[in-house]
């Protein structure tokens, strides 16, 4: 059986400062898990123009397999990735 990578390391740079990245939201999902942290991430790029970053911090141990499942499942695009922090682009409609 071939070895397959994590799902997380799928398209996501290592996140070096913060400062680089020109983000236009920030949400504190705080230990949202699994339903909850998608729920939010739907209603939190809604909230953003297509090409916007939002900046998410989730604290639960699942949401680096989370966000990024979410993220290729809806097109986003995960620009950066540090447990807790997550960068995500919001796709052109």
């Amino acid at each position: 059986m071939a070895k397959h990578e994590p799902i997380r390391k799928w398209g996501t740079a290592p996140m070096t400062d913060l400062r680089t990245f020109d983000i236009t939201r920030h949400w504190h999902a705080a230990g949202a898990g699994c339903g909850a942290l998608i729920m939010g991430l739907k209603r939190q790029i809604q909230l953003i123009e297509p090409g916007q970053l939002l900046q998410v911090t989730a604290l639960d141990a699942a949401a680096p397999v989370d966000i990024a499942a979410w993220c290729q499942m809806t097109g986003q695009l995960l620009v950066a990735e540090r447990h807790p922090i997550y960068i995500l682009k919001r796709k052109d409609d």
